[in-house]
């Protein structure tokens, strides 16, 4: 069975509190305090209070089980953005720039592994199944399969071409008339 914790409004950036909140994602619940307690980050303190919590409200549900034996792990852990304090702050020549003091809302959840709620879906894991050769004959004969294409001739490798040189090049008539032209007029 799983539990909930929320924390709203907390004066902090939800961008700096992703970076936690990315940091104990999935993780069992005595790795995650241990990230969270030794996290020189200013967020970790609440969001360690608020694992602390989430974890006490699991135990509030199930009176018989013990948190140790349970296997919890963070589940689900989200932040939200919160909401946001305009204030202006003096510039230069008389006008004024916007600040924008940022809030978040946290929100975890905790659940054990040894629950049912834990059970790794069938979807999952897919199972190849034999398909019998009479059902893909069959298929295959029944599918007719159109000859309409014509066939492609072989593709010929082209020869590297070679670099033309003044010998090899045949004189061009417009060239043989110019040079002719500057022959007659010496």
């Amino acid at each position: 069975m799983e539990a909930l914790a929320k924390l709203s409004n907390y004066p902090t950036s939800p961008r700096k509190m992703r970076l936690l909140a990315d940091l104990i994602r999935g993780l069992e619940v005595e790795k995650a305090l241990g990230i969270l307690q030794f996290n020189p980050k200013h967020p970790a303190v609440p969001m360690y209070k608020l694992l602390k919590s989430a974890i006490n409200n699991w135990e509030q549900k199930n009176t018989d089980a013990k948190v140790e034996d349970a296997g919890l792990f963070v589940k689900t852990i989200y932040v939200d953005g919160g909401r946001i304090m305009k204030r202006m702050r003096p510039a230069p020549q008389g006008r004024g720039y916007r600040i924008r003091k940022r809030s978040n809302h946290i929100t975890i959840v905790v659940d054990s592994r040894t629950g049912a709620s834990h059970v790794v879906s069938k979807k999952t894991e897919v199972k190849e199944q034999p398909v019998a050769e009479e059902t893909v004959q069959t298929v295959a004969e029944a599918t007719p399969v159109k000859k309409t294409a014509k066939k492609a001739a072989p593709k010929k490798e082209a020869a590297p071409k070679k670099k033309a040189t003044k010998k090899d090049e045949p004189a061009a008539d417009t060239t043989d008339k110019k040079t002719a032209s500057k022959k007659n007029k010496k």
